[in-house]
């Protein structure tokens, strides 16, 4: 994979532009957790965030009111994607790249929602087989917390490896090369792919950003899904001013980094797949029983997509299919 041009040095070891301190964005997505209190009223949640995130944080939303359900929204999206794969999609094996830390409670884990999903929703003529689900990370200290989460037993693993370089991951997770089977099996598994966030931080040029999220789908199996957000661009002049604003606040009292993507950069990404509805929207508005009421504006800041790799043409007849030469 082209490495970006930025520092050369992954996300969570870069200066934060004018803030002598280091931001780690994993630890600023804690700082702006929620949770509700016996009132049912959202107040802060935090667990793992030092003072420099919780400072950040503040900065960020005195700044961009409400920022922190931009984080929120698409968190809260890919769990019901990825309880929606497994239910109606009978996808077997969930790669969540860029992870994360782990949740407040561990029933709002992803692993959680995806275990209470597979139970709500199986049927009679189901096996008690369960999906998958692999956390990849790459920074030591979200690493540390994730190992906890592990339970081999369960079907929920933990692995180092950069979702920056796809070619890398995808060799780690099918083993390529070794004599033993992978946590994923490419001929047997139906896969989905969770990019939360992760390209919204990439540094590089658009293109760059592009041509790394083509490379995951090159790797993954044929029928495979991505599910995917990143910070949107929207098209409304006056929504898409202050979007910009949000962005220039995340480089500057944020991890340094963090972009924009306008719709079409964000469909060069996942170019060649076949786009599920409702298609490129709000991330809190991919929701199957209708978005949430209330929503602050900057949730129109963050987009989310599910998407779908072709497999082979079943309608194609058997070779030799093209018409005899005259």
């Amino acid at each position: 994979m082209h490495q970006p041009t930025v520092t050369g040095k992954p996300w969570w070891q870069r200066p934060v532009g004018t803030n002598p301190d280091r931001v780690n964005l994993a630890f600023l997505l804690d700082a702006f957790r929620t949770a509700k209190n016996s009132d049912n009223r959202d107040v802060p949640c935090v667990k793992f965030a030092h003072n420099n995130e919780l400072d950040a944080a503040l900065l960020l939303e005195a700044q961009v009111p409400d920022a922190g359900f931009v984080f929120r929204s698409e968190r809260s999206f890919l769990d019901r994607a990825a309880a929606y794969l497994v239910a109606r999609q009978g996808v077997s094996s969930i790669v969540v790249a860029g992870a994360g830390l782990p949740n407040i409670a561990g029933e709002h884990d992803l692993h959680s929602l995806i275990r209470r999903s597979e139970a709500t929703n199986r049927t009679r003529e189901q096996t008690v087989a369960r999906a998958s689900v692999i956390y990849v990370d790459h920074d030591p200290l979200v690493l540390a917390h994730l190992r906890t989460l592990a339970d081999e037993g369960n079907g929920v693993h933990v692995v180092d490896a950069d979702p920056w370089d796809p070619h890398a991951m995808w060799n780690t997770l099918y083993n390529t090369g070794k004599e033993t089977s992978g946590l994923v099996s490419p001929d047997h598994d139906r896969v989905a792919l969770l990019l939360g966030g992760v390209m919204s931080f990439h540094g590089g040029s658009r293109a760059e950003a592009a041509q790394v999220v083509q490379d995951h789908l090159a790797r993954l199996p044929a029928n495979a899904f991505l599910a995917m957000t990143h910070l949107l661009q929207p098209e409304h002049p006056d929504l898409a001013v202050q979007a910009l604003e949000f962005e220039a606040a995340l480089q500057r009292r944020g991890p340094g980094t963090g972009s924009l993507a306008t719709e079409a950069q964000i469909e060069a990404m996942i170019h060649g797949t076949s786009l599920l509805p409702p298609g490129i929207v709000p991330a809190f508005a991919w929701f199957p029983d209708g978005p949430p009421t209330d929503t602050p504006l900057c949730g129109n800041f963050t987009a989310a997509v599910l998407t779908q790799k072709p497999g082979p043409d079943r309608d194609l007849p058997e070779p030799p299919w093209r018409p005899a030469r005259p």
